[in-house]
C-alpha cells in the first residue's frame, strides 16, 4: 500500500483513513434483542467524511444473536455478512436490490454449509461471496468480501503516525455509540481547554500494536492537548496531522480516560515514518527538498509559469490526496504567492483520489472553513453535511483567481474538490468531464478476520449534483486567460 491508499476496481484509489482495529465485546451476553444486536453491529469508526469516495474501516464484532443461538463459526460468518448488508448497504445506482431476496440467499447459504469439500470457514466465505454475487446488483462492483490476508494489508494505514483515529464527539456518537459512552466517569476537569468550552476530539479507534495502544490510549478517550496545546479550532484530520508532524521523538498527549474520566499525560513514541527530517524545518523545508529532488517524497509539484496573456501563473500539480497533500499545497501556494503569482492553476488531471479529508482541507484553502464542500446520502435517506467544520472560522489562504485542470481520470476525492470549488463559484474548470465515481464504501471486519466492503452511501456536490457516473463538467478546454476567467 502506498500513500495511505489501496487500489480498487479499475485502478481507482480508495481511502483507508479510519482504523479502529481493536475488537470489542469479546464476551457478549448470551441473549439479546434485535435492537441490541444491531447496536453491537454498529460501525466502530467514522464513515470517513473521509469518507469516503473510498473506504473507511469499521469493526463488526461477532453477532450476539449468533452466539445466543450457538451458531458455528462458519454460520456466524454468513450471518454477519447478511446483517451488515441488510443494515448498511445502499443501492446507490438503483440496481434493484431486494431485502427479501437477500434473506432467501442467507437461508440458501446456511443450508448449503458443509456440503463443500473445503474447511468450514473457507466454505462459508465461498458461500458469502455467492450471496454477494447474486444479491448485490451488478452495477455495484465495489461491494465485496476481502480474504483475511487482504483485510490485514488494508488495515495498516494510519494518518496520525502513531495509530490513532480521531473524530468529533458527534462522529463518535454516530459511529460507535451514545455520547454517554465517551466518558464513563466525571465529565469535568481542570483542563483549561475544557473549561473554556472546547469539546476535545474523541479516539474512534486505535490500531493494534501501535505506539498509541502501547501507551495505553483506548477507544473513547478524549484528546485534550497535543504537546501542550489544545487542538481547538482544528478538524480531526488537522489534529492527526499535527501529531504526525511533531518534530520530537515522542508526542505528549493529555488524555481524558473514557473508563473513569481521569486525566493523564501520555508520551507516545513516534516511528520512523513520523520522525522529523533533518535540515530545513517543517513541511516547508521538506517540500523545498522534494522540489529539488531530495529528501521525502511529496505528492505536490509546483512552479511559476507564464500565462497566455503574459500573467504570472502559479502552477500546482497534485498527484494524489495523501495525508501530506494539504500541507504540501498550502506551502506551494505560499511560495508562489510570495513570488508574485497573478493567479493559480491546480492540476488534478490523472489524480485518482485518495483521502477524502485531504480533499476537504485543500478545498478550504480556497473557500474558507464555513463553505459547503460535499454532502452525503446514506441508507437512512436525506442529504447530510458530515464534513467536520472547525470550531472557529478559518479564512481562505488566497482569494486570487483559480483554475482547476481536470480530465477523464480525475476521480474520487479530486471530484469532491472540483465540485466544491465550482459550485461555490471559486474556480473555473478546464479540460474534460471528470470520471464520475461518487460512491462511499466502508469496510467491516468480520469475526474470522476477513473484511466486507459495502457501498453505504454516495456523494453530491454543494449544488446537489450527483457525482456518481456523471462527473464534473469543465467550462474550458484549456487554461483560460485572466480576462476569460473574469468574464466567466
Amino acid at each position: 500500500m502506498e500513500g495511505g491508499t489501496v487500489r480498487g476496481r479499475a485502478g481507482h484509489l480508495i481511502n483507508t483513513r479510519a482504523l479502529p482495529l481493536r475488537r470489542y465485546g469479546a464476551d457478549p451476553p448470551t441473549s439479546q434483542s434485535q435492537s441490541q444486536r444491531q447496536q453491537h453491529l454498529r460501525p466502530l469508526a467514522k464513515l470517513a467524511t473521509s469518507a469516503v469516495l473510498g473506504l473507511s474501516l469499521v469493526l463488526s464484532p461477532p453477532s450476539p444473536l449468533c452466539l445466543a443461538k450457538q451458531l458455528s463459526p462458519a454460520e456466524t460468518i454468513v450471518q454477519e455478512v447478511y446483517e451488515v448488508v441488510d443494515q448498511h448497504f445502499l443501492d446507490a445506482r438503483d440496481g434493484g436490490y431486494s431485502s427479501e431476496r437477500w434473506q432467501e440467499l442467507r437461508k440458501d447459504a446456511l443450508r448449503d454449509l458443509g456440503k463443500g469439500k473445503r474447511g468450514e470457514e473457507e466454505d462459508a466465505r465461498r458461500l458469502a461471496k455467492r450471496m454477494l454475487k447474486r444479491g448485490i446488483p451488478s452495477g455495484d462492483p465495489y461491494t465485496r468480501l476481502l480474504m483475511p490476508d487482504e483485510f490485514e494489508r488494508l488495515s495498516k494505514y494510519d494518518v496520525s503516525g502513531v495509530g490513532l483515529n480521531l473524530g468529533t464527539r458527534e462522529e463518535y456518537e454516530q459511529r460507535v455509540g451514545s455520547a454517554r459512552d465517551v466518558i464513563a466517569g466525571p465529565t469535568t476537569t481542570t483542563n483549561n481547554a475544557v473549561a473554556a468550552g472546547y469539546d476535545p476530539f474523541v479516539v474512534l479507534g486505535v490500531v493494534i500494536h501501535s505506539p498509541a495502544e502501547e501507551a495505553g490510549i483506548r477507544q473513547g478517550d478524549r484528546i485534550l492537548s497535543i504537546d501542550g496545546e489544545a487542538p481547538a479550532g482544528l478538524t480531526p484530520m488537522q489534529a492527526a496531522q499535527r501529531i504526525k508532524d511533531a518534530r520530537s521523538a515522542e508526542t505528549r498527549l493529555r488524555v481524558m480516560r473514557a473508563s473513569d474520566g481521569s486525566v493523564a499525560e501520555v508520551a507516545v513514541p513516534r516511528g520512523k515514518d513520523g520522525e522529523a527530517a533533518g535540515g530545513a524545518a517543517g513541511a516547508a523545508g521538506d517540500l523545498v527538498r522534494w522540489a529539488q529532488g531530495k529528501g521525502k517524497s511529496y505528492p505536490v509539484d509546483f512552479k511559476m509559469r507564464k500565462g497566455k496573456d503574459g500573467a504570472r501563473e502559479g502552477y500546482v500539480n497534485l498527484k494524489e490526496f495523501t495525508a501530506r497533500a494539504p500541507a504540501g499545497v498550502r506551502e506551494a501556494l505560499k511560495q508562489l504567492d510570495a513570488e508574485g503569482a497573478d493567479y493559480f492553476v491546480l492540476d488534478l488531471r490523472d489524480n485518482l483520489g485518495g483521502l477524502v479529508p485531504a480533499g476537504v482541507e485543500i478545498s478550504r484553502l480556497f473557500l474558507g472553513s464555513d463553505a459547503p464542500v460535499v454532502y452525503t446520502m446514506t441508507k437512512g435517506g436525506g442529504l447530510q453535511d458530515r464534513v467536520p467544520h472547525p470550531a472557529t472560522y478559518q479564512p481562505p489562504l488566497t482569494d486570487k483567481p483559480l483554475v482547476l485542470l481536470v480530465n477523464k481520470s480525475t476521480a474520487s476525492a479530486s471530484e469532491i474538490v472540483a465540485g466544491a470549488l465550482k459550485d461555490n463559484c471559486r474556480a473555473s474548470l478546464a479540460g474534460d468531464t471528470t470520471f464520475g465515481k461518487g460512491l462511499i464504501q466502508s469496510v467491516y471486519e468480520l469475526s474470522d478476520g476477513s473484511g466486507l466492503v459495502v457501498t453505504v452511501g454516495k456523494y453530491v456536490t454543494p449544488s446537489r449534483l450527483d457525482i456518481d457516473r456523471h462527473g464534473i463538467s469543465a467550462s474550458f478546454k484549456t487554461v483560460p486567460t485572466m480576462k476569460e476567467q473574469d468574464e466567466y
